[in-house]
């Protein structure tokens, strides 16, 4: 990463901090972008060119936390396709789990706030989109294909998941160990899936 990446990396790092500080203090409705701007030291112009709107705020990196396709992507292309999904859930696992991203705080925010959370189910069907499109290529399939969208179906649903056993616990164990744990007890799983009756 270049010196100007490095820098507006930590530009939009001090503008998400600056926002979750405030609507952790003040709410998510209560709090405006100028707020938000003051905070974080920079001008409302500089905020409103990386962030647009307060909900692009609260989900940046929740949104990047459910990307699957570009760790998938990124992955060798000769490898069993199971091992490379498992691997992009503990390559998240290790993003969730970094106390930088602050992403239980962000949970809970988005937990009391309507319009962020359903702007997050936006970014879901977004992120399935482009997972079943490089599913499609690694199994030589079309993304319409059932066997793309369940298995897409099924990689974000163990994402979601982890998420909801974290946050019961109260992120208590971390997302990795979760992520491990479920990897782990899918092999003994007996998973069934509707079927026509004969």
């Amino acid at each position: 990463m270049g010196l100007r990446e490095t820098k507006a990396a930590r530009s939009r790092a001090r503008m998400v901090d600056a926002a979750i500080e405030l609507f952790e203090r003040d709410g998510y409705d209560a709090t405006t972008m100028e707020q938000i701007a003051e905070r974080a030291e920079v001008g409302t112009t500089t905020l409103y060119r990386y962030f647009p709107s307060k909900d692009l705020l609260l989900l940046d990196r929740l949104t990047t936390a459910i990307e699957i396709a570009p760790h998938l992507r990124d992955r060798p292309a000769d490898e069993p396709l199971e091992h490379s999904l498992a691997h992009v859930l503990l390559e998240i696992a290790d993003t969730v789990d970094d106390p930088e991203g602050r992403i239980p705080e962000l949970r809970r925010i988005i937990d009391a706030s309507a319009a962020p959370r359903a702007k997050l189910w936006d970014y879901y069907r977004t992120a399935r989109e482009e997972l079943e499109g490089v599913l499609a290529d690694r199994l030589g399939e079309d993304a319409a294909s059932l066997t793309v969208r369940v298995t897409a179906g099924m990689t974000l649903e163990l994402l979601q998941l982890i998420d909801e056993i974290s946050r019961a616990g109260d992120y208590s164990r971390s997302h990795g160990e979760i992520t491990r744990d479920v990897l782990g007890d899918l092999s003994d799983a007996r998973i069934v899936l509707p079927s026509v009756p004969v």
